[in-house]
């Protein structure tokens, strides 16, 4: 038996093949991105070879061939901590695409695994094929999806895990494929083959889970991109240097892979953190601005929602509240975290530990109905009078929402809200006092009028920059009449002598209708038409809102509209 490294047509440098004539074994690639045109392989030759077998002309009579395609596993250690490569345990590929490939490359039938990673073709008497599985989620019917795992350092080209080209024979067989881990001894000797179909059976789970709370709409295709390569390193995506795993809404969800480092394909809440923003963006709404956060900050009310309900959103897939991550030499290292823990060091709405927290034992308590049920939060976030409110994305939204759509799961979600502090009675939080230590916090939402009259809120950078709570200032704009108006944002404290520079960002139900980016010192103006409706007006410095500025200054500002 001898592996060697082989230079396909078409494929990555990465690849192992290993050409035996009895044995069936399998293959780590990256080939043809989503393109459906196969490799020209040649059989591997052999006196045992009958030339008159291997002719292009497939012969009518078939046999049976089935086999299983697994994948292996690394599951965390007993402590959370890092991986345990001494537990690895054999799971089923289950949902990816399957085909037969003929002598020549060509495809010649294509299915789906099934969901114990079984397969089954019928196929021709004494003819040369290959069997191959691609890192695929594909669903034709109703729900559809279309879930790629591919390789950002390699022009994104698509995983697919290869079979040996050997003969059907006269008699039905097996072949079975199984993508290995890689691991050796005390690091990784050979192709992390396994990484890819780990990544797609959590997004197999969570998009299963989606259908099982009701969705019946088709998902937005999308490439999750793994490579051993993507690191933690600011920069290049096509090197891999990707920051952190994350997820793109204009693009894709990028995964860490470098050994010793960050790995995350074994780190199933991750990737479902990951993908819960996708689904915050496919399925409802989020107004999240995204950047770097950790647990115990105090953030911007639409930053903790959204993470917070991913940290949630894993947890709730995955039935298991320990939110796991590895990291380090060996991967034997990394963090664990109890998404159900009703002890945040920092409660709030501010708070994502407080709206993870609340999420999950909402999800997981009784009073949801039925215990470990995602269908009421689906059905709310999911409903058009959630994603399409005036209102930003908070967990006041979602609360005032779940009041509306279901009263009767209301007092359950709410209880658990102020158990974290937070005790605002609708979407915009009225009544909500706990200001996180911050006067200018609160209220959640200022109130302006189009008279002219000014309302003054200050941009504070207590908390941080960027994303953190009180960077910027909501303001709520109701209009009656229809028409041009104007908004005039003035320097109006704070500050000492420091130059302010404000900005304005004017959203209905969630979209940008106007940004007015600063030029002119202490001042920012601009115009739009509006409709009847209410109207939120966001308020910031620009130094604020920068995180590699290291002025601190708290700048208050007098904010009008009028009508031109």
């Amino acid at each position: 038996m001898e592996f060697s490294m082989q230079n396909l047509p078409g494929c990555s440098l990465e690849r192992i093949s290993l050409w035996l004539l009895m044995a069936f074994v399998v293959a780590l690639s990256a080939c043809g991105g989503s393109n459906n045109k196969s490799h020209q392989v040649s059989a591997p030759s052999s006196s045992s070879h009958n030339s008159s077998v291997a002719s292009s002309v497939m012969s009518t009579e078939l046999v049976l061939m089935t086999g299983t395609v697994t994948y292996d596993y690394v599951p965390h250690n007993n402590n959370n901590s890092g991986l345990n490569y001494l537990a690895i345990e054999q799971r089923p590929v289950r949902g990816a695409v399957i085909e037969v490939l003929n002598q020549n490359g060509v495809v010649i039938n294509t299915d789906i695994v099934a969901n114990d990673g079984s397969y089954v073709f019928n196929v021709p008497i004494n003819t040369f094929i290959q069997v191959r599985v691609k890192a695929q989620l594909l669903r034709n019917t109703s729900p559809g999806w279309n879930f790629k795992v591919t390789d950002n350092t390699n022009n994104n080209a698509l995983y697919t895990l290869v079979g040996a080209l050997t003969s059907t024979g006269m008699t039905n067989s097996q072949r079975n494929l199984h993508a290995t881990s890689g691991w050796g001894v005390s690091s990784y000797t050979s192709a992390r083959a396994a990484a890819p179909f780990a990544i797609l059976d959590d997004i197999y789970i969570g998009a299963n889970r989606l259908n099982e709370a009701g969705n019946i709409h088709d998902f937005k295709p999308i490439e999750l991109r793994w490579s051993k390569k993507n690191n933690a390193a600011d920069g290049n995506y096509a090197l891999g240097e990707i920051g952190t795993s994350f997820f793109d809404a204009a693009d894709a969800i990028y995964i860490l892979g470098d050994a010793n480092n960050d790995t995350d394909e074994f780190d199933a809440h991750v990737i479902l953190h990951e993908w819960g923003h996708y689904v915050e963006e496919n399925f409802s709404r989020s107004d999240s601005m995204g950047g770097a956060h950790a647990g115990g900050e105090i953030l911007d009310m639409r930053l903790s929602m959204s993470e917070g309900f991913a940290n949630a959103f894993a947890a709730m897939m995955l039935n298991n509240p320990i939110y796991t991550d590895s990291s380090g030499s060996a991967q034997n290292s990394g963090f664990a975290s109890n998404i159900g823990n009703k002890n945040s060091s920092v409660k709030g709405f501010f708070s994502e530990g407080s709206i993870g927290s609340i999420f999950y034992n909402y999800y997981h308590s009784s009073n949801n109905k039925t215990a470990n049920d995602f269908t009421p939060i689906f059905f709310v976030l999911n409903n058009s009078s959630y994603f399409s409110h005036e209102a930003m994305t908070s967990v006041f939204l979602f609360y005032g929402q779940l009041k509306a759509l279901l009263s009767d799961q209301a007092t359950a979600f709410n209880d658990l809200m102020l158990e974290q502090n937070i005790n605002g009675t609708d979407e915009y939080g009225t009544n909500e006092s706990n200001n996180g230590g911050l006067a200018v916090s609160l209220p959640v939402y200022k109130t302006i009028n189009p008279d002219n009259i000014a309302t003054n809120v200050c941009s504070s950078p207590e908390f941080g920059k960027f994303n953190r709570l009180a960077n910027s200032q909501l303001l709520k704009l109701t209009i009656s009449q229809a028409g041009s108006y104007g908004v005039k944002v003035t320097k109006a404290g704070g500050g000492a002598d420091a130059i302010s520079k404000p900005e304005i960002i004017v959203y209905n139900k969630g979209q940008k209708i106007l940004a007015v980016t600063n030029t002119v010192a202490n001042n920012a103006s601009g115009n739009l038409s509006l409709s009847n409706g209410v109207y939120i007006l966001e308020v910031y410095d620009l130094s604020n809102h920068d995180s590699t500025n290291t002025e601190v200054n708290t700048f208050c500002f007098n904010v009008q509209v009028m009508a031109n």
